[in-house]
């Protein structure tokens, strides 16, 4: 009874969206892919997807930051197009994350309980998603230092690493503190999106992927990249973390600094675009002007995010 109650509301919400083909397709193509995951017990979920390969890559339940992203894209489509068989696979595949609220060795929850527990507390409010978004905030202040003002990306023996992607964990931090009226973590967020708005970023709004701070008295030790072409390049799908997280930041605090540098984050991105109109951009900005080597991937997620 519940559920049809819940489900009518839902209704009502998206009778007034227009339901477009691409959607209709979104559908029917994560339904499948909900079908092939479902036949594996929900013991792992698709990673990523290479071009020219058959299958996903995949990874455990609990060892990804991606693995909210699917069952979020199930309540993504709910919202639009409100049926049973939705909401089913939305919850089928959220449920298993739940044990996430617990993990303190990560600052992966933010991306994890936000993407499926977030979305669906936000159009249900069911007061049991609601306290796991709670629990997964408590796990993520575990890894902030008032030191330096941020909350720990990666453990490391070396230094305080902290991520531009960490922007994104911050709606975990702002929305519980939301909820909670709980200062402390609204805190710890603008904090964060603060430093990270000094320390992360060039002068020309492109962004340094990773920062190490010294964990005892807080001033940065080096910057430089992890995951893109050089330390002074710009990894392309670390600036898009920074236009998605700044908006975020500015959504919760209205500080209209954090927005100045979403746009300015962003007004980069467009900028550096490929000439081509696909506007899928290489994996790294710099890197595709390198002409040592002469083939330099796209990145399909950059462009998304």
């Amino acid at each position: 009874m519940v559920a049809l109650l819940l489900l009518t509301t839902l209704l009502m919400i998206s009778s007034s969206v227009t339901a477009f083909n691409t959607i209709g397709y979104a559908n029917a193509q994560y339904s499948i892919l909900y079908n092939q995951y479902r036949d594996l017990s929900f013991q792992s979920y698709p990673f990523m997807g290479y071009p020219l390969q058959r299958d996903w890559i995949s990874l455990p339940i609990l060892h990804s930051f991606t693995n909210g992203f699917f069952s979020g894209i199930f309540w993504n489509l709910l919202e639009i197009n409100a049926t049973t068989d939705i909401l089913k696979m939305a919850t089928d595949l959220m449920l298993p994350l739940a044990p996430v609220a617990n993990i303190t060795d990560t600052h992966d929850v933010g991306f994890v309980i936000m993407s499926s527990f977030g979305h669906a507390y936000r159009l249900l409010k069911i007061p049991e998603y609601l306290q796991i978004i709670l629990t997964t905030a408590s796990s993520l202040s575990t890894r902030y230092s008032p030191i330096v003002r941020c909350t720990r990306s990666w453990d490391s023996k070396e230094g305080f690493l902290v991520i531009i992607d960490n922007m994104m964990n911050l709606e975990l931090l702002f929305e519980a503190s939301n909820q909670t009226n709980n200062q402390t973590w609204y805190n710890m967020a603008w904090q964060h999106a603060n430093r990270t708005m000094y320390e992360h970023f060039r002068t020309d709004n492109s962004t340094y992927h990773v920062v190490e701070y010294n964990e005892t008295g807080g001033n940065v030790l080096r910057k430089y990249t992890a995951q893109g072409y050089a330390d002074w390049s710009t990894w392309s799908r670390g600036q898009a973390w920074a236009v998605h997280g700044f908006t975020i930041a500015y959504r919760y605090t209205k500080y209209q600094p954090f927005l100045d540098k979403a746009i300015g984050a962003a007004n980069y991105f467009l900028s550096h675009l490929p000439s081509s109109t696909d506007l899928i951009p290489y994996w790294d900005f710099d890197a595709s002007h390198n002409s040592t080597i002469p083939y330099q991937p796209r990145d399909t997620s950059a462009a998304a995010i």
